[in-house]
């Protein structure tokens, strides 16, 4: 009885062995899909690309809210912002190694409201600046995601209707 119970043991530990030399050879179908020489994503990580902005997208909602999306080289560093109001405009700093200086260099919004896109390199910063058509400077945020930025504006003018009602 003893020999029977060490070889299903013997049995299950080479069985398990096998199992696992099995799997840890086996390759992700998603690496092999996109063309990735392992299943890592080696693309949003690699800090050799020196960081631009390789494309900008404004975008409008119906209610009047805008979204810049700002499409990056790499992952950036830090992403901070400021803003002015004569004339009004958002400026968004990204930090990390852009490689040679630039001036600055101007695109045409293609929106009502963000009229230009500045942007400017020195370094180890990337600079956008969006221009608006406003006569006051609206409420925005800005949102890093991955090799994403994303520059949500209010419309001006806006009036808020509150959602509840106080009980008299």
């Amino acid at each position: 009885m003893k020999h029977g119970r060490t070889r299903a043991l013997l049995f299950g530990a080479l069985a398990l062995g096998l199992l696992l030399a099995g799997c840890s050879t086996k390759k992700s179908r998603n690496a092999d899909v996109l063309g990735a020489k392992d299943s890592t994503f080696s693309g949003l990580a690699d800090y050799s690309v020196p960081l631009d902005l390789r494309e900008f997208n404004v975008e409008s909602t119906e209610t009047g809210y805008r979204g810049v999306f700002l499409k990056l080289s790499r992952l950036p560093s830090a992403v901070t912002s400021t803003a002015q109001s004569d004339p009004p405009r958002i400026i968004v700093d990204i930090r990390g190694p852009t490689g040679t200086d630039s001036p600055e260099e101007v695109f045409p919004g293609g929106d009502t409201m963000v009229s230009h896109v500045g942007v400017t390199r020195t370094d180890g910063n990337l600079r956008v600046i969006l221009d608006l058509q406003s006569d006051e400077l609206p409420e925005y945020g800005v949102y890093p995601m991955a090799d994403w930025v994303v520059v949500r504006i209010k419309p001006t003018g806006l009036k808020r209707i509150p959602w509840a009602h106080r009980a008299s």
